[in-house]
């Protein structure tokens, strides 16, 4: 079997794979809210009577079995509608699809399927560490519950543009430190973090972002006895590795 035979049928493989657990989507609108940050709203049919809670994943589906993750926002499952948050870093292939992402577009999704489960810390204090991944993780807890009780931690590339974009979202009190080459963000961020917890007790803790910066962060758990039962962590990302999440 020669490689264009074998591209072909891997092409139609992939075509049938899709059909059967994908949905089609049209992006409604693209907005830019800072160098790196796109609001991509998508809509259609198939994004109606949608079960959808807050903190699942949705996939983008690039071509070539290739896909990247975000964190809804929102799910409007009656009218279809679902919005996004992209961060544009690096050259990869989700940044460069949302750097090329046009009104009128269509897309294939798949999802929404479980990640985070925001429903388990509805009426209780959460602590969330993350970075500009975690941007949109954090707007779907907010919009769930009062704001007051979401504690917001971030480690940024820019503190000008996060704060900007934060503001724009809604999370403008976020607590955010400019990343550092000795990683003294993480120290910042941990201690604030601490104090947190100590006057919450029964806070629970969501960790998401670079997957050593939540090892890190899990280190502070340790110390303060925080099981198991009270955090969740997903990874994003890591240099030089594909498809974490």
């Amino acid at each position: 079997m020669n490689e264009t035979t074998m591209r072909k049928r891997a092409s139609l493989l992939e075509s049938a794979v899709l059909k059967l657990f994908t949905r089609n989507a049209n992006v409604l609108s693209v907005e830019d809210i800072g160098r790196n940050f796109r609001l991509i709203t998508l809509g259609g049919d198939a994004l109606k009577n949608v079960q959808w809670t807050p903190g699942d994943k949705l996939q983008i589906q690039l071509g070539g079995w290739v896909q990247r993750t975000y964190t809804p926002m929102e799910w409007d499952a009656e009218n279809g509608l679902t919005r996004i948050l992209a961060y544009r870093h690096g050259d990869g292939p989700g940044a460069n699809w949302s750097r090329a992402l046009r009104t009128g577009e269509g897309c294939i999704v798949f999802g929404p399927r479980k990640s985070i489960d925001l429903t388990r810390l509805r009426f209780s204090d959460a602590v969330l560490f993350g970075d500009e991944t975690s941007f949109g993780l954090a707007v779907a807890r907010v919009n769930a519950t009062p704001p007051e009780k979401t504690h917001l931690f971030f480690e940024v590339s820019s503190m000008a543009e996060s704060k900007a974009v934060l503001a724009r979202l809604g999370l403008g009190e976020s607590n955010i430190h400019e990343r550092a080459d000795n990683d003294a963000q993480q120290l910042a961020l941990a201690e604030k973090m601490k104090a947190v917890l100590q006057a919450k007790p029964d806070a629970s803790v969501v960790l998401s972002g670079k997957a050593s910066s939540i090892q890190h962060m899990r280190q502070l758990l340790k110390r303060l006895s925080i099981g198991s039962n009270r955090f969740q962590s997903k990874a994003y990302w890591a240099p030089g590795k594909k498809g974490l999440e």
